[in-house]
């Protein structure tokens, strides 16, 4: 499972870089692929979840801290559309004191998900707890790429277990 300290220590990029890299180096599905479970296990452990605008403001609402930041995957393709994630409780404390987000009210985290209308919003559990909200770009989203390749990993909160 993804921590807070992997994302403040950038090691999160490192691992969803080497996904992307496999999705990138092999062809179709990755059901029957030993590599592919490993994969689909380790990016399961981050429980995402689908969010409507609704839901992702019920988490906002709710956090104890605010923060908004570029979405950590973006570091990884900077040519892709910009968009902002909105990070909460002790992943907002971290990636502030970190320089990886600013601090934010409610309003300011629920405008950045509202400016990223047009993309699906997916909160991840980091540490356990679901701490981060990001406006995915489905082309180049380790969970989307994820999808693609047959390891289904996405559910909508309504659907989860």
């Amino acid at each position: 499972m993804g921590t807070i300290a992997d994302y403040t220590g950038c090691v999160i990029l490192e691992n969803i870089r080497k996904a992307l890299h496999y999705f990138d180096s092999t062809e179709g599905p990755l059901t029957q692929d030993e590599k592919g479970q490993r994969l689909h296990k380790n990016i399961n452990e981050f429980e995402p979840l689908i969010l409507s605008f609704n839901q992702a403001g019920e988490y906002i609402r709710t956090a104890k801290s605010i923060a908004i930041g570029e979405r950590v995957c973006r570091v990884l393709r900077p040519g892709t559309v910009f968009s902002e994630s909105v990070f909460l409780d002790e992943l907002a404390v971290e990636m502030v004191a970190y320089g990886h987000a600013r601090v934010a009210t409610i309003e300011e985290a629920e405008e950045c998900m509202q400016k990223s209308a047009g993309h699906p919003l997916i909160i991840s559990k980091v540490s356990g707890e679901y701490l981060e909200i990001c406006p995915s770009y489905p082309p180049d989203c380790v969970y989307w790429r994820a999808e693609r390749k047959g390891l289904h990993c996405l559910q909508r909160k309504d659907q989860a277990l």
